[in-house]
């Protein structure tokens, strides 16, 4: 792993224990406080997974969408990095019957870097705008060229979502520990970052972005 975002995991792993506690109503909470487009969202453009070889997953939670990934692909090898053992755990009954190399740790412990696809659904918002451009830079080490990354995230372009952003940083620092703050600027640091957008779709008023980008490795 690239020297660059070493510095995160101390603070991905001080948030482990907060996640553990939540692994059994993480998707519940998720959808009573944003709505069923939180779920659609991110089941979006996995089609563009189908000839897809080898794919990263990182922060992939509770795994509830493992099926419908195999389901377009039933031959992907997918590495699944999550810090919390308990959202593993759910990921692992989620996954049953195939084949998945579940990874507990951070973007610290990626194996692999011949990745041609990478997934991170609600992951970025975990770091700052400091932060992201390193982890972005590390992560694209572990990508081949061209590879396909796809992103779900939020954004913010009314008062009312952003109190409830406020929100949920507030809760997700009382239950473990987050100390992000904000959301990042994660569309315009992955575009600056060299990743071409061939994909985008929103829902909730632009609340909620689905993204697929190219990675561009020069």
């Amino acid at each position: 792993m690239g020297r660059c975002y070493f510095f995160l995991t101390p603070y991905w792993f001080g948030m482990t224990s907060g996640y553990d506690r939540l692994a059994p109503v993480y998707d519940r909470l998720a959808v009573i406080f944003v709505g069923k487009q939180i779920q659609q969202a991110q089941l979006k453009w996995l089609p563009y997974l189908k000839d897809r070889k080898k794919l990263l997953i990182l922060g992939g939670g509770t795994g509830w969408m493992l099926p419908f990934i195999f389901q377009i692909n039933p031959n992907l090898i997918i590495h699944y990095v999550d810090a919390s053992a308990k959202m593993i755990a759910k990921a692992e009954q989620n996954a049953k019957g195939v084949l998945i190399q579940f990874i507990k740790g951070t973007e610290a412990d990626i194996p692999d870097r011949d990745y041609d696809a990478v997934l991170t659904h609600f992951y970025l918002d975990l770091f700052s705008d400091a932060q992201l451009p390193n982890l972005i830079a590390g992560l694209k080490m572990h990508v081949r060229d061209n590879a396909l990354w796809l992103v779900t995230d939020f954004e913010t372009h009314t008062m009312l979502q952003r109190v409830k952003v406020g929100l949920m940083y507030l809760f997700f620092r009382m239950t473990t520990g987050l100390k992000t703050q904000a959301l990042p600027k994660w569309f315009n640091t992955l575009t600056n970052a060299g990743c071409i957008t061939l994909k985008s779709y929103c829902t909730q008023q632009k609340f909620i972005r689905s993204v697929v980008f190219r990675v561009k490795k020069s």
